[in-house]
């Protein structure tokens, strides 16, 4: 898990704007609750080549990133490291998973996205909830 982490770490030390991601869920979750923030969680699997393209095509967009960082806490969970999130809460078999989540309930707020996600799937995704306009 490690490795993927310095792997994302990475990619977001190569711009300038990147999401702030947790790795622990718990602690996500209570930071959220601190700042008032609903949580993004980035469920996939290691070595994930969809994953990947994800990070650098949607995460790194500068637009989608300060939006991001503006009004969620994000967690990115590997999904062989059970732990690492709740999964009874977050089941899926289709990966990788985006979900957003209420920091009072854990309740979805806008529906989840599954397998190969593309960028204005998210932006309709953030928009929804926001209702602030992401172009």
């Amino acid at each position: 898990m490690r490795v993927i982490v310095l792997y994302i770490l990475f990619f977001c030390i190569l711009e300038a704007t990147n999401i702030r991601w947790y790795s622990n869920y718990d602690k996500a979750l209570i930071e959220a609750k601190k700042q008032n923030k609903n949580l993004m969680i980035f469920v996939m699997k290691k070595d994930s080549n969809m994953a990947k393209d994800i990070f650098v095509n949607i995460f790194q967009d500068k637009q989608i990133a300060e939006f991001i960082n503006k009004n969620y806490v994000s967690v990115v969970s590997i999904y062989e490291y059970k732990n690492s999130y709740p999964i009874e809460l977050f089941y899926t078999s289709e990966f990788p998973a985006l979900f957003f989540v209420s920091n009072t309930d854990e309740s979805f707020i806008v529906k989840p996205l599954f397998g190969v996600i593309k960028k204005d799937e998210v932006k309709n995704s953030l928009k929804i909830f926001q209702h602030t306009k992401i172009e």
